[in-house]
């Protein structure tokens, strides 16, 4: 066991180190429990392992297998974070450096997530990728060319001699009666008893 140390110690120096480390960094933790029972499989029978060197061995490999499953879960929260984050642009107008290094400005159509990251589809047809935004701001209004007063008065059914009735739905598209909106007060009349509300 002490040739296989030493011929290790010797493989980690130059640049076999950064190999050797990267090899390392990828091993699971069924990785670490193979190489412990080889370990014992092949100790000295007249110099074993100690039990304190078996448990310190152990213990490193739970420590492993709690490191990555909170680097897992915390790489699946960061990515939901970033999704969420893409979706509140939807309908902004944003501007950034594409993938390929170019400048992209435009309108957020929709969102994608590719290779763990999330990309932002442009109404111009190109993508840009959440994490090289540079600016964002909200998507100006259509001007209206009438009042916006008059325009709600008459979704209210406010305008005119004939009052407005509704069909008042459930999301489920069940009809539960109609609403009459006059200018002296808004009228529900369905199954239920009838409410009158004084505006």
């Amino acid at each position: 066991m002490a040739d296989a140390i030493s011929a290790l110690n010797s493989a980690t120096t130059g640049t076999a180190a950064t190999t050797t480390t990267t090899a390392t960094n990828s091993m699971s933790s069924s990785d670490f429990m193979k190489v412990m029972l080889a370990q014992l499989q092949n100790q000295d029978p007249l110099n074993p392992s100690s039990s304190t060197d078996l448990l310190t061995q152990l213990s490193q490999i739970q420590s492993l297998q709690s490191n990555q499953t909170l680097s897992s879960t915390l790489n699946g929260l960061s990515l939901q974070q970033s999704i969420g984050a893409g979706g509140n642009m939807i309908g902004k107008t944003v501007a950034g450096v594409a993938a390929d290094g170019t400048a992209v400005s435009g309108m957020v159509t929709s969102i994608k997530v590719q290779n763990n990251a999330v990309l932002l589809e442009l109404d111009s047809g190109k993508e840009l990728p959440l994490a090289n935004l540079t600016t964002a701001a909200n998507t100006a209004a259509p001007a209206s060319t009438t009042n916006s007063l008059s325009n709600l008065a008459s979704l209210l059914g406010l305008t005119g001699t004939t009052p407005a009735t509704t069909p008042v739905t459930t999301t489920a598209g069940t009809t539960l009666g109609t609403a009459t909106a006059t200018p002296a007060a808004s009228t529900f009349v369905g199954p239920v008893a009838p409410a009158t509300v004084a505006s």
